[in-house]
């Protein structure tokens, strides 16, 4: 199985976008999710690709919120990672792991991520302000989604 470890603040929309209300209650901010026709059509080549949330979005919404959350994307949906860690970087490998995942990525602006993008390439650093909307992080998970898929044949 191939799999994307998503994040969604400062990657599908800037981080810092309010999106839930006093009492945890998804609010209708236009910002949210304003990148998520990006990572859509950079993965319409990919239909065998699954995504599983590492967001922290997945402590506050049940899994049928999530799916619906990623609009076009939700059919992907794989889960979330239950694996908590001291770091997301972590959490995600763990989960890696424990699911006995070989071929998986992970695009993500959390300083845990940043920093082990440095050493695995497997880890795609998004800047929170301009997460997957950036030519970089774009250009990186293009590159790297063809050597996944290239390698599962």
């Amino acid at each position: 199985m191939q799999v994307i470890f998503l994040d969604f603040d400062g990657v599908l929309h800037p981080y810092g976008e309010q999106a839930v209300d006093e009492n945890f209650r998804l609010i209708g901010n236009p910002n949210l999710f304003v990148w998520l026709p990006i990572l859509d059509s950079l993965l319409a080549p990919y239909p065998a690709v699954r995504i599983v949330v590492s967001s922290d979005w997945r402590r506050l919404f049940d899994d049928k919120a999530l799916i619906r959350l990623l609009g076009p994307l939700g059919s992907r949906f794989e889960g979330v990672v239950e694996t908590y860690r001291s770091s997301r970087a972590d959490e995600i490998m763990a989960e890696a792991h424990r699911r006995r995942l070989t071929q998986w990525l992970a695009i993500d602006d959390h300083p845990s991520v940043v920093s082990a993008s440095r050493r695995d390439e497997r880890y795609i650093a998004c800047e929170p302000e301009t997460g997957i909307a950036a030519a970089g992080p774009q250009s990186k998970l293009r590159f790297r989604l063809t050597r996944l898929v290239r390698s599962d044949s």
